[in-house]
């Protein structure tokens, strides 16, 4: 079974930043007009339709477990963005305190 792989090139150029730019300030017009429900549902389907596009150029043997594969490795990459910048934004939250560990009345 062949494994989809990223693109091979490791560096980030400076046209990344634009257009991942781009992309944020399109997400900000359709949030103005709507709410940011309607911009992630646009972005989210068009992000599934070229993820898509990405897999059938890339893949060197289209096979149900081939699929699942990217979609969960598309899935767990997108995961890992989103707490990163969640916790870019709002900080890391505060560790839960142990029940055990509270003082005795």
């Amino acid at each position: 079974m062949s494994e989809p792989t990223p693109a091979a090139s490791k560096e980030i150029s400076p046209e990344f930043f634009i257009r991942v730019n781009d992309f944020i300030e399109m997400a900000n017009r359709v949030e103005r007009r709507f709410d940011t429900h309607h911009a992630l549902s646009a972005m989210t389907h068009a992000f599934g339709r070229y993820s898509a596009h990405h897999y059938r150029t890339t893949i060197q043997g289209d096979e149900q477990q081939s699929r699942e594969g990217f979609a969960d490795f598309i899935a767990e990459t997108v995961k890992n963005m989103v707490l990163t910048h969640i916790d870019d934004m709002l900080g890391p939250l505060a560790p839960k305190s142990d029940p055990e560990d509270a003082p005795a009345e």
